[in-house]
């Protein structure tokens, strides 16, 4: 989340999302943050279109 709160994002998420993220990943049994699994549920962290793609544009290093 740390991450995803340093890019210069039109919505950073917040506490809420933070812990919309975590029960998502829970709720599908993923215990890592994989770039699939990340990818997979950016929508409960990430709410405008642009901030999705950018984002997804640089998965690999935010997760990694």
């Amino acid at each position: 989340m740390h991450r995803l709160r340093e890019l210069d994002l039109a919505k950073p998420p917040g506490v809420a999302e933070t812990i919309d993220w975590a029960r998502t990943l829970d709720f599908l049994g993923e215990y890592d943050l994989t770039p699939d699994a990340a990818d997979l549920t950016l929508g409960s962290v990430l709410k405008e279109r642009d901030d999705l793609d950018l984002v997804r544009e640089q998965l690999d290093e935010i997760v990694r």
